[in-house]
């Protein structure tokens, strides 16, 4: 396991946490526009909560990657 430290840029220190929240909000940006395009998005009830899930479930993903992604 690889233990999640702060990292310094320029002088303040930032979350791994928050690093991953960063790159799963572009990637679930770019996945949003991927699914308007397909129109898969007919078959979601609330568009709103499904955006925020997949955001959530993707945060958790990388951050489980970057803990377990070293064994």
């Amino acid at each position: 396991m690889i233990p999640l430290r702060e990292i310094d840029l320029l002088g303040v220190f930032v979350s791994p946490a928050l690093i991953c929240l960063a790159v799963a909000l572009i990637l679930s940006l770019i996945l949003r526009r991927l699914l308007d395009k397909t129109d898969i998005n007919r078959f979601v009830w609330n568009r709103a909560l499904f955006d925020l899930s997949l955001l959530i479930v993707m945060t958790a993903l990388f951050i489980l990657s970057l803990r377990f992604g070293g064994t």
